[in-house]
């Protein structure tokens, strides 16, 4: 799989633009108890966020990795395929529940028990696959998803399910928005 990095540019003292930032993306953190899967967010903003003037790192609260309504949170996302032989044979279902809320606050308590991996945001998600196929599972339809397809997820309740014998990698920019009620 692929090396990715972040390059954050922002102006200077004179408001002159220049590169403050370039570093990896460590896409290889791995869930210890669900072999294979990572999420690694490496930039977020607050619907505070200014641009102009002399760059500041965005201030961004810790408790969850959901966006505020207005701000964003980006990350790349990979998920071992499904069909992969090397997840361990008794798998400790309350090490995993815990690990989940540890390492994905706010996403974490999202998460439907049945069917697994259904959650609901109020996001809107733009999802770009950087490696492999998955399949996007809404309610009424499921869509086969490859390498450079781009998905607008607008606040539905969805999972992703890996089939292919082969991790995928997803680049996903979270927008926080208000939820209106049908």
């Amino acid at each position: 799989m692929s090396n990715y990095r972040v390059v954050v540019t922002g102006n200077n003292q004179s408001n002159q633009s220049q590169i403050i930032s370039s570093a990896p993306i460590k896409v290889d953190n791995y869930f210890q108890y669900q072999p294979g899967f990572s999420v690694e967010v490496f930039w977020r903003t607050s619907a505070k966020t200014q641009v102009g003037g002399v760059f500041k790192n965005p201030e961004v609260g810790q408790s969850t990795i959901l966006p505020e309504v207005a701000g964003t949170s980006a990350m790349i996302v990979t998920f071992p395929s499904a069909k992969e032989d090397n997840t361990p044979e008794a798998v400790d279902l309350d090490k995993l529940i815990q690990e989940t809320f540890t390492r994905l606050p706010g996403l974490a308590e999202t998460f439907e028990p049945e069917p697994p991996g259904y959650h609901l945001t109020n996001t809107i998600d733009y999802v770009l696959v950087l490696e492999g196929t998955v399949n996007l599972q809404l309610d009424q339809d499921s869509q086969a998803l490859n390498v450079g397809d781009i998905v607008v997820q607008n606040g539905t309740r969805h999972a992703w399910v890996n089939n292919s014998g082969k991790p995928v990698r997803l680049l996903v920019i979270m927008v926080g928005a208000e939820r209106t009620e049908a």
